[in-house]
C-alpha cells in the first residue's frame, strides 16, 4: 500500500509540476488539498505527500494549516538559478564529454539534440525540448550526485523557460548544436566553456526582461505576509 500511495504521489507532483511550469496553475494560486483529490479521484493523503515534493522543490509554499501557495517566481530567484546553472551545467558538459571520449554512447544526447532543432523550427515546446536535451548532458555526464541535483535545477529551468519566451530562437538552438558537437567529440575544455558561454548569455539575454516582470524577493514576501494578515492570521 506505502509504495501504491508513494507512486499516486509523484503521479501527482508531476501533474501539478507540469501545470505550474506551464502556467495552467499561476503563480499566487491556491492548491487546496481536497480539490486536488477530487479533481483527480484519489485520496487527501497521496495529494499532501505531492504537495510535500513540490515545496521540497520550490514550486509551492504553505504554513501550518493553511493551502498551499504555487511560489511566486521573482528576480532573486532568477538570479540564483543563474548562479547555480553556471556552476552545475559546464561541470556536466566536461564530464560528458570525457565519458563520450572514453566511449560512452551518445545517441540519446545527439537524438535530443535533432528534437529540439524540430520545436525551434516550429517553434512548438522549444523550451520544454530545450530542458530534454540538458537533461540528456546531466545523463551523459553519469554522476549520481549530480543527477540528483539537477533534478531539482530542471524544473526551475523550464519554469524560468516559459517566462522568457523570446529566448526560444534558432540562435539558440546553434548554441546546444555547438555544445552537443563539443561533448559527442570528447573535447572536455570546448564543452565546459560552450556550456558556460550558453548560460552566461542567457543570463544577459533573459535578465532585463525578467526584472520588469517579476517582482523583487521583497514586494513578493510583503504580499505573502498582507495576505496573511488579511485571511486573519
Amino acid at each position: 500500500m506505502d509504495d501504491d500511495i508513494d507512486a499516486t504521489g509523484r503521479r501527482i507532483a508531476h501533474i501539478l509540476r507540469e501545470r505550474i511550469i506551464t502556467g495552467e496553475i499561476d503563480m499566487g494560486d491556491k492548491l487546496g488539498e481536497r480539490d486536488i483529490a477530487e479533481e483527480l479521484g484519489v485520496s487527501r493523503v497521496p495529494v499532501r505527500e505531492a504537495l510535500h515534493v513540490l515545496e521540497a522543490e520550490g514550486f509551492v509554499s504553505s504554513a501550518h494549516r493553511r493551502a498551499a501557495v504555487v511560489h511566486r517566481f521573482t528576480v532573486d530567484d532568477a538570479r540564483e538559478l543563474f548562479d547555480m546553472r553556471m556552476h552545475l551545467e559546464p561541470f556536466a558538459a566536461a564530464l560528458a564529454a570525457e565519458r563520450a571520449a572514453a566511449g560512452a554512447d551518445t545517441a540519446a544526447l545527439r537524438a535530443a539534440l535533432d528534437v529540439a532543432h524540430v520545436a525551434s523550427v516550429a517553434a512548438a515546446s522549444a523550451s520544454s525540448r530545450n530542458s530534454d536535451l540538458h537533461d540528456e548532458i546531466f545523463a551523459l555526464a553519469g554522476h549520481a550526485l549530480l543527477s540528483r541535483m539537477s533534478g531539482l535545477l530542471t524544473g526551475r529551468t523550464r519554469w524560468l523557460f516559459r517566462l522568457t519566451p523570446e529566448r526560444d530562437t534558432p540562435g539558440r538552438w546553434d548554441e546546444h548544436a555547438e555544445m552537443v558537437e563539443a561533448i559527442v567529440g570528447g573535447h572536455v575544455s570546448l564543452a565546459q566553456t560552450l556550456a558556460a558561454s550558453h548560460v552566461e548569455r542567457a543570463r544577459v539575454e533573459s535578465m532585463p526582461g525578467l526584472v520588469e516582470r517579476l517582482p523583487p524577493v521583497e514586494r513578493a514576501e510583503r504580499r505573502r505576509r498582507s495576505r496573511r494578515v488579511t485571511s486573519g492570521a
